[in-house]
């Protein structure tokens, strides 16, 4: 089975400020061990957030955690800007609280 470099990820359907529409991935990556003895875990949101950011914890399972939660709180921010994101096209709509429940 190859290994892939993210532990977790999401598409979902957006309609941006402006009405253009978009594929919308969220990736949370593998944890690694840092310098530090901190496990170290990449949020993406390209479309909305080019920069890949790095959130720490004390083990592998918080840092993921902790991954997900900084992935909710951007995505309530991008919604407030005026984003809208839907499960699919022409679904459901989805919230920021929607990426730690199970649909």
């Amino acid at each position: 089975m190859p290994q892939s470099d993210f532990a977790a990820e999401r598409t979902w359907f957006a309609v941006a400020p402006d009405g253009t529409e978009h594929d919308f991935v969220i990736t949370i990556g593998v944890p690694v061990l840092g310098e530090r003895g901190e496990w170290r875990s990449s949020v993406t949101m390209e479309l909305v957030d080019p920069k890949a950011r790095s959130i720490a914890g004390m083990d592998s399972w918080q840092a993921i955690r902790l991954a997900m939660s900084f992935a909710s709180t951007r995505l309530s921010h991008f919604a407030e800007q005026g984003w809208k994101f839907y499960w699919e096209r022409g679904g459901e709509l989805a919230t920021a609280e929607d990426l730690a429940s199970v649909p």
